[in-house]
């Protein structure tokens, strides 16, 4: 029988994922599982010779995991986003051999997100299972989604309020295993607007686009920065990479004109118009990138409706 382990980590702000670890020792061939909750040893099943399934079998699976879990708690279905994020960092989690919300480049959650051509906004949760033996994929997914959702408190429940936040409307679904390890990424996206120009020339930034959800107004642009270095999987290993991920470092505001930031650099757009859905903004954040130097500037379009941001969009100089 096997003596698994449980941990689970949160970042600083419940939006953003965390990391969940289950170890899980298999001391002969097939064994039931038992793990802390009462109920799991019917819950997780037998480990043993595990069957083989398509890639879309399982993020399919994994998809009715999380909306099951929505539904039970009276949310709306979220869907399969079209940004492989999360999969490329399952991929790179398994290869590289390492388990964190940073990868060896140095990046974070969004950065990814950006370069992997999404122009929402994004929250991470991670999960992954260590074996000694076999192990049913799906089976290690079912245990992985119930511990994000119901063994969660050292982590103040963020991986389950990420699940069950309302906002969410898609998700990036990674999942990539061998013989003896799975990781499960879940990159949940709030992707709202529908995009007529999203660029940055030097450091004019130009976003127009139309906001499908009626009942959201913009109050300001959030400008965040950070510097990544490259990272050892020692490294990764170990605080401050080893548990959750913030949004960097507060820069400024970028804002309508007559309004100013009452912390940090406020930065007053050239343009910015809202008629009902449509909404133009353009500045010049060449005072930000002056202050902080090299490094990747994050944007973060924020609504009149607490927590619900619009975009995660990472620019680097």
């Amino acid at each position: 029988m096997s003596t698994p382990e449980s941990l689970s980590k949160k970042s600083s702000s419940s939006k953003w994922a965390a990391i969940v670890i289950v170890v899980v020792l298999v001391f002969s061939m097939v064994f039931l599982a038992l793990m802390q909750n009462p109920n799991a040893l019917t819950e997780i099943g037998f480990l043993g010779f595990s069957q083989t399934y398509t890639y879309d079998e399982l993020v399919d699976y994994a998809l009715v995991l999380i909306n099951n879990d929505r539904t039970e708690f009276g949310l709306e279905n979220v869907t399969v986003s079209e940004v492989n994020s999360a999969q490329l960092h399952a991929d790179n989690m398994l290869q590289k051999g390492f388990f964190s919300h940073w990868d060896v480049d140095g990046l974070k959650p969004y950065m990814r997100y950006t370069l992997a051509g999404g122009v929402g906004s994004v929250s991470e949760n991670c999960a992954a299972l260590y074996s000694s033996g076999w192990f049913d994929a799906k089976e290690a997914l079912k245990e992985l989604e119930w511990q994000m959702m119901y063994n969660d408190s050292e982590s103040d429940w963020g991986h389950k309020n990420n699940i069950l936040t309302g906002f969410h409307n898609r998700v990036s679904i990674g999942i990539a295993y061998d013989d003896n390890s799975l990781y499960f990424v879940q990159d949940f996206e709030n992707s709202y607007i529908d995009w007529d120009i999203l660029t940055t020339s030097e450091n004019e930034v130009h976003m127009k686009g139309t906001v499908s959800n009626q009942d959201l107004s913009i109050e300001h642009v959030a400008i965040f920065y950070d510097n990544p270095r490259n990272l050892t999987t020692e490294q990764l290993d170990n605080p401050p990479y080893s548990g959750s991920y913030d949004q960097g470092t507060y820069v400024g505001l970028a804002l309508p004109k007559g309004w100013v930031a009452t912390e940090g650099i406020t930065v007053t757009s050239m343009v910015w118009s809202q008629t009902g859905n449509d909404f133009e903004i353009k500045f010049d954040f060449s005072e930000v990138t002056t202050a902080h130097g090299e490094g990747v500037y994050t944007l973060y379009i924020r609504t009149d409706q607490e927590n619900n941001e619009l975009t995660s969009y990472s620019i680097w100089r």
